[in-house]
């Protein structure tokens, strides 16, 4: 319990008015006083008496909302005590948005009541929500009491994400395809060749039991090339290079924040499509791969809270990705120096698809073998990528038909 702003005024003007009735003989200073005094003591003692009991229990709809989305906080909040409340005020911790402030009317003894507010999800992020503090004022505001109720909760704003066209599938080889029941779901398509004689060594999952029973010896599929539907996510988080918002003003991480946005939107790309995914930040992060379609909302959510890092390198993270890369490369940065474009072209040589999303202004910078998508904030990325990897897709190869023994095998 503490006395407000006026009741700091009041209390000052108690030893000043005692002083002037005295010094002028003023009775009636000396009356206002003592009934200034007094009603400061009657309203310490009325707050005291009127501190509330409350049961408070908040509900966050939705919890994980996309930027721009609109998101509720209701407070359920009931009197547990034996006395009717006072008018409650409610001051609501959201962060780095400030304080939410909302008042109840009295409730009496048992009685619930709900109050609502719109939680701001203007800026990507882990918002914390509470401690909420309960405050109750006497009739003429000289006395606050004030308790906190510590039940906390966390928002997760995500990034933005825009739809983006199918990544062209990417040939290489896959060097952990069939090692786990993970890589082998939905993370190969191979284009079948031919029907051959089964040697030591082969898949026996591969053998074709029809041909074999045919022409009385085993034979297996024998496949090109496969082709990888993988994707590799990096992101460059490091201060400097577009992450501080040198483009479009200082503090602004405007191209910092268009570079999580775009990473967002392949990881949601490849959760559409059944694929597998991995995520890799300069920072040291490395969620390995994954199927994003169980395991992209952890992703996104990992995307959410990244932040600016001083302690990150590019190319630490270039020779973190594998000495055997394959797959897809997406490299989302704001800003890459010629010498980094030179280390980035260099480390990343191993993935049959490179693409490089440029969010800083300045144009697209030319790296010959890779697609590079220049977004500056100017057109949406969806209209940016379908222009920029449209452009990149490889035609789709032919099936080839095998023959066997003067069998034709399609």
């Amino acid at each position: 319990m503490r006395l407000t702003r006026a009741g700091l005024v009041a209390l000052v003007a108690v030893p000043v008015l005692a002083l002037l009735a005295w010094m002028f003989g003023q009775p009636e200073l000396a009356v206002a006083a003592a009934a200034v005094l007094a009603g400061a003591s009657g309203s310490a003692l009325l707050v005291a008496r009127s501190r509330p009991e409350l049961d408070l229990r908040r509900t966050v709809r939705p919890s994980r909302v996309a930027l721009g989305e609109p998101c509720q906080v209701q407070l359920a909040v009931r009197n547990v005590g034996r006395n009717r409340t006072a008018v409650l005020g409610l001051r609501d911790d959201v962060g780095r948005f400030g304080e939410a402030s909302l008042h109840l009317a009295p409730l009496p003894r048992g009685a619930s009541r709900d109050a609502t507010y719109s939680f701001p999800t203007h800026r990507r992020g882990l918002h914390p929500v509470g401690p909420l503090t309960v405050e109750v004022e006497d009739p003429f505001g000289l006395v606050r009491s004030s308790q906190q109720l510590t039940d906390t909760r966390t928002v997760i704003v995500l990034p933005r994400t825009w739809p983006l066209a199918p990544l062209p599938r990417a040939a290489g080889d896959e060097p952990e395809h069939g090692t786990r029941v993970l890589t082998s779901t939905s993370t190969v398509d191979e284009e079948f060749a031919a029907m051959r004689p089964y040697t030591v060594g082969d898949d026996i999952r591969r053998i074709h039991w029809r041909t074999t029973a045919r022409v009385g010896e085993p034979v297996v599929r024998q496949y090109d090339q496969p082709w990888q539907r993988r994707t590799t996510v990096l992101l460059d988080v490091r201060r400097g290079s577009g992450a501080d918002g040198s483009d479009t003003g200082a503090g602004t991480g405007a191209a910092f924040e268009r570079a999580v946005s775009a990473a967002a939107s392949v990881v949601r790309l490849a959760t559409e499509r059944h694929e597998i995914v991995r995520l890799v930040t300069t920072d040291g992060l490395d969620s390995g791969f994954v199927a994003a379609e169980g395991r992209g909302d952890e992703l996104l959510d990992r995307l959410a809270a990244v932040q600016p890092s001083p302690r990150s390198s590019l190319a630490a993270s270039l020779g973190h990705l594998g000495t055997r890369p394959s797959g897809r490369l997406v490299t989302c940065a704001g800003h890459l120096e010629h010498g980094e474009l030179e280390g980035w072209s260099r480390g990343t040589r191993g993935f049959g698809l490179r693409v490089l999303v440029c969010t800083a202004a300045g144009g697209a910078p030319r790296l010959p073998g890779a697609t590079v998508v220049a977004w500056d904030g100017d057109l949406p990325l969806t209209d940016v990528w379908a222009a920029a990897v449209g452009a990149a897709a490889p035609p789709t190869p032919r099936r080839p038909v095998g023959r066997l023994g003067g069998i034709t095998v399609p």
